[in-house]
């Protein structure tokens, strides 16, 4: 019962969270393409990536696990807003910002993974 405790308390704090970065991202409004979405989806990846190769490193409860990924991580990143600004691009015939969306989301959130696992790597190499 306390893991489904952890996923709702890390999925609300995701979902604020995102949230409050989409609304501070619409003054960027005069981009080709939604920021919000690819803001928090870029954070997200970012942050998945830190926290896969810390877990791999470090004993961390499963608890804080579910907390952390499938909750805050999950709350907070969206594939469905993604997929609907998407839709409306498309609906709207905008498809350079479509196809400049589409590449930016995944080839940046690959990259963003990346250097998360990365990060963590040569962080702790230089404390060993």
């Amino acid at each position: 019962m306390f893991k489904y405790i952890c996923i709702f308390i890390g999925g609300g704090a995701g979902a604020v969270c995102r949230y409050l970065v989409c609304a501070a991202m619409g003054h960027f409004s005069y981009l080709s393409f939604p920021p919000g979405t690819l803001t928090v989806n870029l954070i997200g990846s970012l942050i998945i990536g830190i926290l896969f190769e810390f877990f791999e490193r470090f004993i961390v409860p499963p608890e804080i696990r579910l907390l952390l990924t499938t909750g805050f991580l999950g709350g907070f990143t969206t594939f469905s807003s993604f997929a609907l600004d998407n839709t409306v691009l498309l609906e709207q015939s905008r498809y350079f910002s479509l196809f400049q969306d589409m590449i930016i989301h995944n080839l940046a959130g690959l990259f963003c993974v990346i250097l998360g696992i990365m990060s963590v790597k040569m962080t702790l190499k230089n404390y060993r």
